[in-house]
């Protein structure tokens, strides 16, 4: 067999080949498409934050379009005891929600808050898209909704404002009037919406069956979440942001302590003085009195003057 034969035999060999290469070309390119759809945003985890009352439960509800998976009431106190965790399927993505107790609530402590925030962060692992700070339209915009976002920064750090989405309620009290034009109404609102990039929606919970407003939300989040980077609040900006405030913590106790000795200090200068001017007094009497007895006109004189500086010093320390 001659050589052009033994090539002429095998001439389907690199046909073969070329089809081996191209069929794994292909699952190459398959997978990386597969991966690469892996890494889209397959799961939303959102955070309800914002005070008592102002419709954070009602809103997690409408979101997952369900009547029940949070507890909604009127009462003044907190229905939410803790941070709840609910999920739903939308389409191929899954949707978590996590509700918040009132935690910028006045009456509530500083370890309650931190005992709070912790447990919404544990839940949302490995991090949280978005953090919706719900402001109702039917109640007066109190100081503590005025500071919410200078209150998220402060106890989730700075870098949480980037994720933030005001999310008012009680649109249907619009009554037709659009939310840009109600925040031209209000600079603090406006201020408000400002400090979060203007990202802002509106939710008409009466309207759970409405799902056009909560897709209007999702898209918000995601385009947000482009700006971002397609990053999300972690786990680790938390502690950061803790080590932070500890760190704020301990030199607010240093300058009260500081503090504290300069007014311990300064009481006991006062104490000492008091004293001297007493001391002077009862001597000057003493110095007076003897004058008197012995008719000695220099005891006098000294017992006089010592009065008057005695007199003096009252007056510097009180004047």
């Amino acid at each position: 067999m001659t050589v052009t034969e033994m090539f002429r035999g095998k001439a389907w060999i690199p046909g073969c080949i070329l089809l081996v290469l191209v069929t794994l070309c292909g699952q190459t390119v398959h997978c990386q498409n597969q991966h690469e759809g892996s890494t889209q945003l397959r799961e939303l985890r959102l955070i309800i934050v914002g005070k008592t009352g102002a419709g954070k439960s009602a809103s997690g509800n409408t979101i997952l379009g369900r009547q029940d998976a949070f507890k909604e009431s009127m009462s003044p106190a907190s229905v939410t005891q803790g941070c709840q965790r609910e999920e739903v399927k939308h389409g191929d993505r899954k949707i978590v929600v996590i509700d918040s107790p009132g935690l910028f609530d006045t009456n509530k402590t500083q370890a309650e808050v931190k005992t709070n925030i912790e447990d919404c962060i544990r839940q949302s692992v490995p991090g949280t898209h978005a953090f919706l700070l719900v402001i109702s339209l039917k109640s007066r915009f109190t100081e503590e909704e005025r500071a919410a976002v200078k209150w998220v920064e402060d106890n989730f750090g700075s870098d949480a404002s980037m994720y933030i989405i005001v999310l008012f309620t009680h649109a249907d009290l619009l009554e037709g009037k659009s939310v840009e034009d109600y925040l031209t109404e209000s600079k603090d609102l406006k201020r408000l919406v400002n400090q979060c990039g203007r990202r802002y929606h509106a939710f008409n919970n009466s309207q759970k069956q409405n799902r056009k407003q909560v897709r209007e939300l999702l898209h918000k989040i995601e385009n947000m979440l482009k700006f971002n980077g397609e990053s999300y609040y972690t786990n680790e900006m938390y502690e950061k942001a803790q080590r932070k405030l500890e760190e704020e913590r301990k030199k607010m106790e240093e300058a009260a302590k500081r503090r504290k000795k300069e007014e311990e200090e300064k009481i006991r200068e006062e104490e000492k003085k008091i004293a001297w001017c007493k001391n002077i007094a009862l001597v000057s009497l003493g110095l007076l009195g003897a004058g008197a007895f012995t008719s000695s006109y220099l005891l006098t004189l000294a017992g006089a003057a010592g009065l008057t500086q005695g007199y003096n010093c009252t007056l510097d320390m009180f004047f």
